[in-house]
């Protein structure tokens, strides 16, 4: 049997990321962003694929310099 993960609305995707749902939208018609499932007429997300995308939108940022006493 195949290993199933519980699949993410495109609602629960915006909720996990900040994106609205017409963003969502207009992406998939656009095919970018974050890769998709259509199923039937269903949209659903792979939770790997949603952190992926979040991931990728890490910043790193270095240490602050130490700051010197006058």
């Amino acid at each position: 049997m195949l290993g199933v993960k519980k699949l993410l609305s495109a609602e629960e995707v915006a909720s996990l990321t900040g994106l609205s749902e017409e963003t969502l939208a207009q992406w998939r018609s656009q095919r970018r962003g974050i890769p998709y499932l259509k199923i039937g007429r269903a949209v659903r997300y792979d939770p790997t694929d949603v952190q992926a995308y979040l991931e990728g939108c890490r910043v790193s940022v270095s240490a602050p310099p130490e700051r010197r006493q006058k």
